[in-house]
């Protein structure tokens, strides 16, 4: 795997429980761990159902789609629980797909926190069809030892996202195009839509 691959973090915009009906979702194409080469954006419903969707097309229409090597996010939900089909998202884009996350989620508090949407199982079906959730352990850039969970799609081996993760990673176990993806969402903490 090249040490400039091109890969992109996607990752929702804070946004207001209350008030906000949808919500922006910033996806950050970054070359190897430092060379920031764009920004997409597109928006979802909040407790919506076309975050797969919607982020197919972000990837899609943009003039990255053939560039990319792999798609980063911080998990398979979205925008509260606009949940995320990995293997859909793999299928339609070509595009292999990794959640990263710090720890694993614990499953009675995601079917508690989702029970009361109205077609909460089959949000919960599509959660529970993703991949299975595994440990990686990775060095990143500045030799920090990272142990974390992830999901993939798309990807023959676990190897293969162990490298690109040591490759994307700088001073984090978040891969750089990821981490810019949350700090630019984070600046929309007042932003209502």
């Amino acid at each position: 795997m090249k040490s400039n691959v091109r890969t992109i973090g996607i990752d929702d915009a804070a946004f207001q429980r209350e008030k906000s009906s949808k919500a922006f979702v910033f996806g950050v194409i970054i070359r190897g761990y430092s060379l920031v080469e764009g920004v997409l954006r597109t928006e979802v419903e909040v407790d919506g159902k076309d975050a797969t969707e919607r982020i197919c097309q972000m990837l899609i229409q943009s003039k990255f789609h053939n560039q990319v090597k792999s798609i980063f996010l911080g998990s398979a939900t979205i925008a509260a629980f606009n949940i995320i089909d990995l293997n859909f998202l793999y299928e339609h884009t070509s595009i292999p797909v990794v959640t990263i996350l710090s720890q694993i989620p614990n499953e009675d508090e995601v079917k508690n926190a989702i029970s009361h949407l109205v077609d909460w199982k089959k949000r919960y079906e599509i959660l529970s069809s993703n991949p299975p959730i595994q440990q990686i352990n990775f060095v990143n850039q500045l030799g920090r030892k990272c142990s974390m969970y992830i999901q993939y799609a798309g990807f023959e081996r676990i190897t293969e996202v162990q490298k690109l993760l040591e490759i994307a990673s700088y001073s984090s176990c978040i891969p750089e195009c990821l981490r810019l993806a949350d700090l630019i969402g984070q600046s929309f903490k007042s932003f209502i839509i």
